[in-house]
């Protein structure tokens, strides 16, 4: 991956899926990386992976926080940019997603998917952005989702925490710019992660059987995810998607709601119908 050599990068949500691929991806490509989560044992799984692939002297490290603390992201963040010697890139990575419909999804279930979901971005980003606007230079590319910007049954809590990330990043986007720090948002389709595995465990019927027959629902590994955010990422654009299926989807949905609703709409009859003769 070109573009990473002796970048200093900040991964939040680096220990699995998505935020692990991006870690051994940069390495791999001569940056240093420190990579946080909650789990320590899956982040020195991680370090390892880093290390398996880079050069000897690259900074390749992991600290233990939880993004729904505001004290622990700020020290976090703080012993991160010590330990790179400063900071280039930060990806705010965490999230996680419960399906069921509105009236089956408990209050505290949404309050979670803000906390972990989109408080812990703006969170992350409050304890850098001083020291990248300070620099006058830097990166903060903020992982959403396809949800982001298309809600659809079954995940109103996990696309309202989604949605809110890009209000958020459209705002930072401005402000950053003034400092000289550039600010991009990427909506990763459904990625095979152990994320996935675990909000499989409770999907709906309804939910799958969408999810199944739709032709809207390809399944991206975390490996191709993960180019494509660094991609993104080196093109210096706002918005970004991966594949052409994603591309028409996201393509529709901006200039076509309408039309996007009614298939969207069909699909959901479709798997109703499915639940209901089973």
């Amino acid at each position: 991956m070109k573009g990473y050599i002796n970048k200093r990068v900040l991964i939040s949500g680096g220990s699995k899926g998505i935020g692990r691929a991006l870690a051994v991806q940069l390495a791999s490509a001569g940056a240093h990386v420190v990579v946080t989560a909650r789990g320590q044992a899956a982040l020195d799984e991680t370090v390892e992976a880093m290390r398996a692939c880079a050069a000897a002297d690259r900074v390749l490290d992991s600290i233990s926080m939880d993004v729904t603390d505001s004290d622990a992201v700020a020290k976090g963040c703080a012993e991160a940019i010590e330990r790179l010697g400063g900071l280039d890139v930060v990806i705010c990575n965490t999230g996680a997603a419960q399906t069921g419909a509105v009236a089956d999804v408990s209050a505290e279930s949404f309050e979670q998917m803000m906390q972990l979901n989109f408080l812990g971005h703006v969170r992350v980003v409050q304890a850098v952005q001083g020291t990248l606007a300070e620099q006058g230079s830097g990166h903060i590319c903020l992982v959403s989702s396809m949800l982001g910007f298309l809600g659809l049954y079954g995940y109103s809590a996990y696309s309202a925490s989604k949605f809110a990330i890009v209000g958020f990043a459209q705002a930072l986007r401005q402000e950053m710019a003034l400092s000289g720090v550039g600010v991009s948002v990427f909506y990763p389709p459904t990625t095979e992660t152990p994320g996935l595995e675990e909000e499989n465990k409770s999907k709906p019927p309804v939910v799958w059987a969408l999810e199944s027959d739709s032709g809207w629902n390809k399944i991206y590994t975390s490996d191709d995810v993960a180019k494509g955010i660094l991609r993104h990422i080196r093109t210096g654009r706002f918005e970004g998607v991966i594949g052409a299926d994603s591309k028409l989807i996201y393509g529709l949905a901006r200039y076509l709601p309408g039309l996007t609703r009614y298939f969207a709409d069909q699909d959901l009859k479709k798997a109703f119908n499915k639940v209901s003769k089973s």
